[in-house]
């Protein structure tokens, strides 16, 4: 099971990004920067990647509800079983960083197994680039709610007994802190930790992932600004394998 994380810059070289995607090939993509509003990118990704992925996205969740995309490569052996949208902060004001922001959760079967995904683009300039600690600002404030309603939701997806994994996935625009004095409580890391997954990050781009899956080789990231890669962040691609199920 191929896992990417492919964020975007507004639809800049999205030909180049959707290329790099489609030779990948991967079981699970998701998207940011999808949704300028007045302007959805989403229709030339269904019409990119083709019948052989579902696209999943909502127009009518919120003004930039489509700006998180999820695409599953579908098939005899893979279904996507359900699917929602919610917003996790509101329109702060600050035009490009504090728009409003959501989580894309999608359920799915593949060979037999539930599996669940979650995708999001939370708040950025919410740290200091330079000190690493948090800003006291408006997008940190909504933030600090957006990542609890993850967790929250995180929580009760690994206590489903019928889901074998949860991957949780996206541009968190949150660099890591290695000092305890300063690191975040909500940061992705903690987040994730509480939740009881492992995780891999680029700077602010993370794939998280729960017991019931396995990471297989090494991680590739895929540079920024680059012939395969036009966005301005990194891509993160992933491959997994099912945990053997405990006797």
């Amino acid at each position: 099971m191929k896992i990417m994380v492919a964020p975007q810059k507004v639809g800049v070289g999205l030909d180049v990004n959707l290329a790099t995607i489609k030779e990948r090939l991967p079981l699970v993509v998701g998207f940011t920067e999808m949704d300028l509003g007045p302007h959805s990118f989403v229709p030339k990704i269904i019409d990119t990647l083709g019948s052989s992925y579902t696209v999943v996205s909502d127009a009518a969740a919120g003004v930039h509800s489509q700006e998180i995309p999820v695409a599953i490569r579908t098939g005899p052996s893979t279904s996507v079983i359900r699917s929602q949208v919610i917003q996790i902060s509101p329109d702060v004001g600050t035009k490009g960083t504090g728009n409003d922001r959501y989580l894309a959760i999608v359920r799915f079967r593949h060979r037999d197994r539930t599996y669940v995904v979650m995708h999001t683009h939370t708040n950025a300039v919410i740290q200091s680039h330079k000190t690493l600690e948090l800003l006291h600002n408006e997008r940190a404030k909504v933030t600090a709610v957006a990542m609890q309603t993850i967790e929250d939701r995180a929580a009760a997806i690994l206590a489903d007994t019928t889901v074998t994994a949860l991957w949780i996935m996206g541009d968190f625009n949150y660099l890591p802190v290695q000092d305890p004095q300063i690191e975040w409580k909500h940061s992705p890391q903690q987040t994730f930790a509480r939740l009881g997954m492992r995780s891999t990050n680029t700077r602010v781009i993370y794939l998280a992932w729960s017991k019931g899956v396995h990471r297989r080789g090494r991680v590739e990231v895929i540079g920024p600004g680059t012939t395969r890669n036009a966005s301005d962040h990194a891509f993160l691609v992933s491959g997994f394998r099912r945990a053997p199920t405990p006797p």
